[in-house]
């Protein structure tokens, strides 16, 4: 599977709201995100979660949603994830429960897009 990126989050409140460099990978889980479902993703949620944002989907390598903002994410994730496409679908609930454990900790979701 070929990916554009990542999705992270951060194992404790310490490290959230960073990017994980070579040197502490081991203090974030991440999730791919497959190039083949980079731009249905974009397509199908990019308006709705853009408002829950830092930074611009579309047009931003990075981009993250603050604790207070993944619940809301979530829910937004599931909701557009019933009519999706099986692949998006699949990948959508995958992300929704990832997303879960961040919020479960208290930590942001941040996208790292190249």
């Amino acid at each position: 599977m070929a990916t554009i990126g990542h999705v992270f989050i951060a194992l404790n409140r310490e490290h959230d709201g960073t990017v994980p460099t070579d040197d502490d990978q081991a203090r974030f889980e991440s999730l791919p995100v497959p190039l083949a479902l980079w731009e249905p993703f974009q397509q199908c949620l990019s308006k709705h979660l853009s408002e829950l944002t830092e930074g611009q989907i579309d047009r931003e390598e990075q981009f993250w949603f603050d604790a207070a903002h993944v619940n809301a994410m979530i829910a937004v994730v599931e909701a557009e994830a019933v009519t999706a496409a099986p692949d998006l679908r699949d990948w959508l609930t995958l992300l929704a429960a990832f997303a879960r454990c961040a919020a479960d900790r208290h930590v942001s979701v941040v996208f790292v897009i190249s």
